[in-house]
């Protein structure tokens, strides 16, 4: 729900993979999740240690690898999930797990604890998410002895991919 509203302010197409999840929670409230300090989803137990501040990592698409040219989702974000005691652009919890065990897709989250949420509002206008786009350009990549030609529209990881090279991550 959360997401929804967020895809209701931004002018942009929003994807919860910009924000490269590890849980997505449907059916609560939008930003219900904001007020969660201990969460169960089937045996496991989490505690909801604080929200999720976000960076310009978001306004990557991650399909293309390439930057919203206004700076979205951020900026949006900016304007209304902008946190008043540190200035942080909130989006999402971050968790930390009790105890192992399994969770499944379609598992149900159980509210155990709640607190206050924080207090959010518009914050100042960030220039650097005003990103300009870069015309096609073809770009040699040197990676540890190979060479080949690459571009600089498509993520280098999948170029690198692309000729073989493995990288982990």
């Amino acid at each position: 729900a959360s997401l929804r509203d967020l895809q209701q302010r931004c002018p942009a197409s929003v994807k919860m993979e910009q924000f490269r999840p590890n849980l997505v929670v449907s059916g609560a409230s939008a930003w219900e999740e904001d007020s969660w300090k201990v969460i169960r989803i089937g045996d496991v137990v989490f505690d909801v240690v604080k929200p999720c501040s976000r960076c310009i990592f978001t306004t990557v698409s991650p399909e293309k690898g390439q930057k919203h040219p206004a700076g979205e989702p951020l900026k949006t974000l900016q304007s209304f999930r902008t946190a008043q005691d540190n200035g942080d652009v909130d989006f999402g919890q971050n968790l930390i797990v009790r105890n192992s065990g399994v969770i499944r897709v379609g598992d149900e989250v159980e509210i155990l604890a709640t607190a206050p949420a924080k207090i959010y509002g518009a914050g100042a206008a960030d220039d650097t998410a005003n990103i300009t786009q870069q015309p096609d350009a073809n770009v040699d990549i040197d990676w540890q002895g190979q060479a080949f030609r690459g571009n600089n529209q498509q993520v280098l990881l999948e170029q690198l991919e692309n000729q073989g090279i493995r990288i982990p991550y």
